[in-house]
């Protein structure tokens, strides 16, 4: 019959002191940061807004009256260079034209 030795007795760390909650440790709770609204959607920049897809451009200011203007997005014939710059603008252009913020 073998016997075996005695075992070592575990080591363990009693310090007295109870452990901290982690609310002790590092303070009271906070709450989550709340995410700072988006920004506001920047101003439309352009003066005409094309009928046909809607998208924003700016007519030629200078040039000949009779040079036809297309649309930068669409290629479409929105109308001549004289009457974006009439006073008021004719109903046959196929553009309308968009407040500027300002």
């Amino acid at each position: 019959m073998t016997t075996e030795p005695p075992r070592r007795r575990i080591l363990t760390l009693k310090s007295g002191i109870a452990p901290k909650t982690a609310e002790e440790l590092f303070g009271k709770k906070r709450a989550p940061a709340k995410a700072a609204p988006p920004p506001p959607p920047p101003a439309p920049s352009f003066g005409w807004k094309c009928k046909p897809c809607g998208k924003g451009f700016d007519p030629p200011a200078e040039g000949p009256d009779d040079e036809v203007v297309r649309c930068p997005n669409c290629n479409a014939r929105v109308g001549i260079a004289g009457d974006f710059r009439a006073d008021p603008p004719p109903a046959r252009l196929r553009a309308r034209s968009v407040k500027k913020p300002g």
